[in-house]
């Protein structure tokens, strides 16, 4: 089997070179705890041996802070003398990027392969989850959903993100939600975001503006490959932002960049099917229990999961209810985008439940992790989740973790979570962030000066 998968690699890379001989150099990439990539640029020669050998990277890799340096605590890297963890390269994942001086070659590496994989690889840890789900016959159907902004390409004098200008008024942009009009001012960086995501091989749905100036929403289609539909989402944000810069601008997944107006999601979309193909969320026309306990189990894990779902401290600004639609309590309900996961209008049985909750910074792969995990635990508890919210709910809920140190605590605390995706992760990865944000908060601002002087 293993020298099957070698040999369609090599197949796909040959194919890949075939049809481009002018690109001769490929970035060989993985994405970290904070959902950032690092990799290194290899002339594209050096894949075939890479099929046959794999490659190194430092494993401290993984567990870097977002500015991409050690953190005090995490003894990867600083303790263990900074050993290289063995990577392989992702089939499928090889394509073209062309926002550089020159198109080039880009590639997924992960540590899945023998000696074993990384436990703090975030790929690896939704494996772990899928590996559960897969043990059942089942496999989750999901779809990812992310809002991101595109501000002026210099900030303001104070250092402040500026608001972009409209390409074709030349005038600040304003929030107009699902303005047709603005798509079409923005058409020249919209449509060079899709024609990349098409080079990656990534499939689009629908483009809305949103709430925001220069605020806007490309959907993905449903994915029966999960993993894959989380590269694809770490992909995207990175094409994003190169886009963008292409034209003048900065793009930002930050959760909450202005403070009054609305903030990123990340949505996901998540049905199970059996290895019929059959909806296990599904009786007939109606919902199957399974949806509700799933829900059920997504609600009883929802305060240990929010430091994944709001990895950072300014992802908890977005947590304000009203408008933002960022919410604020444990609830559940049917076509309510006020609660924490909707069951959005099934048809032809398409039942699955939207999970509205993390941040457009969290890492697409843990988030997912953490989702898949709580409703399985819903599942096999049999866990109610009480009455749906048929009203708007804005207020915020006393039993959820709205700070990061608070949502630390209590995923520390997540039995559910540990069991799902192993207590040394867990342990690892809350010490990531408390010690990053340990690291963020030592510096003066000017307005302590300002306040206190």
């Amino acid at each position: 089997m293993v020298k099957q998968a070698q040999q369609a690699l090599a197949a796909e890379i040959q194919a890949f070179r075939s049809a481009h001989p002018d690109i001769d150099e490929c970035e060989v990439l993985a994405v970290d705890i904070c959902g950032h990539f690092f990799g290194k640029r290899q002339p594209i020669a050096k894949l075939q041996s890479f099929v046959d050998e794999g490659l190194a990277f430092p494993a401290s890799m993984f567990v870097l802070s977002a500015l991409g340096e050690p953190l005090p605590g995490i003894r990867y890297g600083i303790d263990d003398g900074d050993p290289d963890g063995h990577f392989y390269l992702v089939p499928g994942s090889l394509c073209v990027n062309d926002w550089g001086s020159k198109p080039r070659a880009q590639m997924l590496a992960t540590t899945c392969g023998n000696p074993a994989p990384s436990f703090f690889e975030p790929r690896q840890v939704l494996a772990r989850v899928l590996d559960a789900y897969a043990g059942r016959g089942w496999s989750p159907m999901v779809a990812f959903e992310l809002e991101f902004y595109l501000f002026d390409g210099q900030r303001d004098a104070s250092g402040l993100l500026q608001i972009v200008n409209n390409p074709k008024t030349g005038r600040k942009d304003t929030a107009t939600v699902l303005s047709s009009t603005r798509i079409a001012d923005f058409e020249q960086v919209i449509d060079d975001i899709i024609r990349a995501c098409r080079q990656q091989q990534i499939e689009t749905g629908a483009i809305s503006s949103e709430l925001g100036p220069g605020q806007f929403e490309i959907n993905f289609n449903h994915h029966a490959d999960v993993l894959r539909a989380a590269d694809e989402t770490c992909l995207f944000k990175r094409l994003v932002v190169e886009v963008a810069k292409k034209h003048g601008m900065l793009a930002s997944f930050i959760a909450k960049p202005l403070l009054e107006a609305a903030g990123n999601g990340l949505h996901m979309h998540i049905s199970v099917v059996d290895k019929d193909g059959n909806n296990v969320f599904a009786d007939g026309e109606q919902a199957h229990p399974r949806l509700l306990h799933a829900i059920g189990g997504l609600l009883a894990s929802m305060p240990a999961a929010m430091s994944i779902y709001a990895p950072n401290i300014n992802s908890y600004r977005r947590y304000r209810g009203g408008i933002s639609c960022a919410p604020v309590s444990l609830t559940w309900g049917h076509e309510n985008r006020t609660v924490a996961f909707r069951i959005p209008l099934a048809k032809n049985g398409a039942w699955r439940v939207e999970n509205r909750v993390p941040g457009a910074d969290a890492n697409p792969y843990l988030a997912m992790a953490v989702s898949l995990a709580g409703m399985l635990h819903g599942i096999d508890h049999a866990l109610e989740p009480g009455e749906a919210s048929t009203a708007a709910v804005n207020g915020p809920d006393e039993n959820l973790p709205l700070n990061l140190a608070d949502a630390i605590a209590a995923t520390r605390a997540g039995s559910a979570l540990i069991d799902a995706m192993g207590a040394d992760f867990i342990d690892l990865y809350c010490h990531h962030r408390g010690a990053e944000t340990a690291e963020f908060l030592n510096h003066i601002s000017s307005r302590e000066y300002d306040w206190y002087l």
